[in-house]
């Protein structure tokens, strides 16, 4: 039953110093209040390798408007453009994100053209921001959940790390009965695949209770789409987990002066 309603090369210097004490994202203070929340890192190995070799990374971005972008921002304002212009300035090797985000898409939109758009394109990384349409549209998401399962087991197959980002607070989103549903699912999901899970949900909720930000600054007038600081805040907090995790291991074994 369904409800009614409803890129770039970058060049960067050494992140090594994001393990140490040096603050990376001075930029935007409101967004860094959040990142105790953003999630754990974990190592990122096809990364590393190609961080200590010296050669390009390339990231596909799946996912639907918050991905793709909406019409009333510029594409330099959507978080893809964001996180590659940031984690540009945390690794030393050149950053190419694809934007393949769709709006309006659910998980199974998605999965069908999971080959073509993503593994295609031999990525070191996919980011899957999922759930919102899903949740919007249908009455019951066991479907859902059972097709993101599907498309990450052929990902695993093909040993392509992934980040799953999960449903933004928004009014719309916060009140259905299966964001909590789809939120734990995905949550579930990541800890089974072992992959890393970005909690922009959490992120954007800790920004609202703790008044850094009002809920007009991060989510439009139509009570759904994130606003250019949401994007901002997702971008630069993502840049920071996906960095992390791919320099722990080289912060770690690599000597200092």
């Amino acid at each position: 039953m369904r409800k009614t309603g409803v890129t770039t090369l970058a060049l960067a210097g050494l992140g090594l110093a994001l393990a140490l004490s040096v603050p990376a994202f001075a930029n935007e203070p409101r967004c860094n209040k959040a990142r105790h929340v953003a999630g754990i890192e974990k190592p990122l190995p096809t990364l590393e390798t190609r961080l200590d070799a010296g050669e390009p990374i390339r990231i596909v971005a799946l996912g639907s408007s918050s991905t793709e972008g909406t019409p009333n921002l510029s594409k330099k304002e959507i978080y893809p453009a964001v996180l590659e212009r940031v984690l540009a300035r945390e690794v030393l090797n050149p950053v190419e994100i694809l934007n393949r985000g769709k709006g309006g898409e659910t998980i199974a939109h998605m999965l069908a053209r999971l080959d073509r758009d993503v593994i295609a394109e031999k990525p070191d990384l996919v980011i899957w921001q999922l759930g919102v349409n899903d949740v919007l549209s249908m009455d019951g998401v066991e479907s859902a959940i059972a097709d993101m399962r599907i498309a990450l087991q052929r990902l695993r197959d093909r040993r392509i790390p992934v980040v799953l980002m999960d449903l933004q607070v928004a009014p719309m989103v916060d009140s259905d009965k299966d964001t909590p549903v789809m939120q734990a699912a995905i949550a579930e999901a990541a800890r089974a695949e072992g992959v890393l899970h970005f909690h922009r949900y959490e992120i954007m909720k800790n920004l609202v209770s703790t008044q850094t930000a009002a809920m007009d600054d991060l989510v439009m007038g139509d009570g759904l789409h994130m606003t250019a600081f949401g994007h901002l805040c997702t971008g630069t907090l993502l840049a920071q987990q996906i960095a992390k995790s791919s320099l722990m291991r080289l912060a770690a074994t690599r000597p200092r002066e």
